[in-house]
């Protein structure tokens, strides 16, 4: 049986024992991981993930149950544990319908790679041993740290009440690598650099390496400034955490509704600055977020998010679209089949700039670059403070060098409006997001 038949089975089960309505998420995932651990080969392993969840309504009251077994009777159990729950539970007055059936776009190209789907551990590892190879070898000083490779195979079916059957497969290679450089007893600090992508050919394990060797030597003899309020060029993946995601947070519609959203009557208003323009698009080719529908079997689209600073859209489930009378924007997201659909960006795009790294630095009259940040965001609110980690110190346009422990901190919700300049290298990251590096102005830099 496919998993269609899987899902068709469970909601007609459903509607024989009495539900209003009821919905099914079946998957089966394969993940195969080699893990990294001071410089050796400590495990290879093959993960299989494979099960069905069941929502069930019955007079406005939600039951959730999964079984990690497809078969004709633990599904059927699974549907009576469900509807039990339902019949226990309080309620929900704002509960509408679960999502109608659409007619969907054609699957976003490059999301399924056959040749990625068929990789055994020996590729993996492989993967894996071409990314040390290539740190070590780049210079004698760098030592390997610890890193994981993984492929990710995964299919999922929906099927529910209206009429809705879905189902779509998709692959996912990542890894990443952790390394320092030492010299004359000293060490840099921590280096980390990883691809991910959804097709063999796209992935690049001497990237991962060469990058994270340099990244590593660039971090050697870092000396102390003043501290000082001035520009920070973030790398891709602190820009991420630092202004992204308290924008994730922001335009999330179900904190909106709850209150929890500094932008819940901003709709159409400048929120940054005019230099951004960020659009989620789950429709996009070889994106790492991307298929042809949402978590719910709703389709997936182009939402534009913020457009030259303006807040244009919130990122609905059928649920939060449904208490306002509109349509989902197709961002109901699952980690797996035992869990419930929440709100999550497919693939978060920020529009590119058209300078390069290195002209964006030339610039900077006095500032910092950070590549990792590693302290603590608060998303509702925007404060964010913590360590620059992998900073250099930026004066007259050029890097002088690397960075004793530093402090930045500030606001991301008044940042993003001080954006100065977003470069022209876009890359995904682990959060969904494809991100360039991008300047900001008048951040807190605290230098020990």
């Amino acid at each position: 049986m496919s998993l269609t038949d899987f899902t068709k089975l469970a909601v007609k089960y459903c509607a024989k024992i009495g539900a209003d309505e009821a919905e099914a998420f079946a998957q089966s995932q394969q993940t195969i991981e080699v893990v990294l651990e001071r410089a050796e080969i400590q495990s290879e392993r093959v993960k299989a993930q494979r099960g069905i969840g069941i929502r069930i309504i019955k007079d406005k009251k939600l039951g959730f149950a999964y079984t990690s077994t497809l078969s004709k009777a633990s599904i059927e159990e699974a549907c009576r544990n469900a509807q039990s729950l339902a019949n226990v539970s309080i309620p929900n007055p704002d509960w509408v319908s679960l999502p109608k059936q659409t007619k969907l776009p054609k699957p976003p190209s490059g999301i399924f790679d056959a040749e990625t789907a068929n990789m055994g551990g020996d590729e993996v590892l492989n993967l894996a041993t071409r990314t040390h190879d290539e740190a070590k070898a780049y210079d004698k000083r760098v030592e390997i740290d610890d890193g994981k490779f993984s492929m990710i195979s995964n299919e999922v079916a929906i099927s529910n009440s209206h009429g809705i059957e879905v189902e779509e497969k998709t692959t996912l290679l990542n890894g990443f690598l952790i390394c320092m450089a030492k010299e004359h007893g000293e060490a840099s600090s921590m280096a980390f650099e990883y691809d991910i992508t959804t097709s063999l050919k796209d992935f690049s394990p001497e990237r991962i390496g060469r990058f994270a060797a340099e990244k590593a030597l660039s971090s050697l003899k870092p000396k102390a400034v003043r501290s000082f309020v001035g520009k920070v060029i973030l790398d891709s993946d602190p820009a991420v955490t630092i202004l992204m995601q308290p924008i994730i947070s922001s335009v999330n519609a179900d904190n909106v509704q709850r209150g929890r959203s500094l932008w819940a009557k901003k709709l159409g208003e400048q929120v940054a600055s005019q230099q951004l323009t960020i659009t989620d698009d789950g429709l996009l080719p070889k994106g790492i977020g991307s298929s042809s529908f949402d978590s719910e079997g709703v389709s997936h689209q182009k939402t534009p998010v913020i457009k030259r600073g303006k807040l244009q859209s919130f990122l609905h489930s059928s649920f939060t679209a449904n208490k306002e009378g509109k349509e989902s924007t197709g961002n109901a997201n699952r980690d797996g089949y035992n869990m419930l659909p929440s709100i999550f960006v497919s693939n978060l795009v920020v529009e590119a700039g058209k300078k390069k790294l290195e002209e964006m630095i030339s610039e900077v009259d006095k500032g910092i670059i950070v590549r990792r940040f590693s302290g603590n965001v608060r998303p509702e609110s925007g404060e964010f403070s913590g360590i620059a980690k992998q900073a250099s110190y930026i004066e007259k346009g050029e890097i002088k060098h690397p960075l004793k422990e530093t402090m930045i901190s500030g606001n991301a919700f008044q940042t993003i409006m001080n954006i100065i300049e977003i470069g022209s290298e876009t890359r995904p990251t682990f959060l969904k997001a494809y991100v360039p590096q991008i300047t900001i102005d008048k951040i807190n830099i605290i230098s020990k």
